[in-house]
């Protein structure tokens, strides 16, 4: 039988990347202190806060089945599964940071981050415990609200 994930461990996984996406904004508001730029880094760094809040809450709320014990292997291997994440990865976040030019890149950068945490948790949505679907479909839906966010504050920085 395949290990499948419990959604405490995935709602983890969650609560990580909107850790280290909230270190990217303060990093960006620090970096680009244009006041353009602050009001839409400190929402968004808003929204990391709130999706960590409300993902640990949802953490609370789940009895935590586990089909099985887990394998050290695999969890290992999910660990670097999760590091894959464009968020996954401390260093390389600081890395990607200080290469970036301009606002439009840090908002490109970031829609990548919501794109990636939408194909991430879909996927693991798939591995999940049976059960586990609407926890982690609101997962994808609240990183899909935030990517229309930021989309929509790069049209409107595009815009004279």
């Amino acid at each position: 039988m395949p290990y499948l994930l419990d959604v405490k461990e995935i709602l983890g996984f969650a609560v990580y990347i909107e850790q280290r996406g909230y270190e990217f904004y303060v990093g960006a508001m620090k970096k680009f202190p244009d006041p353009r730029a602050t009001p839409i880094f400190q929402y968004l760094a808003d929204e990391e806060f709130k999706h960590e809040a409300l993902f640990r809450k949802m953490m609370d709320g789940e009895a935590g089945f586990r089909p099985q014990e887990p394998d050290p292997e695999y969890q290992a291997y999910m660990r670097e599964f999760v590091k894959a994440h464009q968020l996954g990865d401390r260093e390389a976040i600081q890395d990607k940071l200080a290469r970036l030019k301009t606002l439009d890149d840090v908002l490109d950068l970031a829609m990548g981050f919501e794109k990636d945490s939408i194909v991430l948790f879909s996927e693991l949505k798939e591995l999940a415990a049976r059960g586990s679907a609407a926890a982690l479909e609101k997962v994808v839906h609240e990183e899909m609200g935030h990517l229309r966010k930021i989309f929509a504050m790069k049209g409107a920085l595009a815009r004279p």
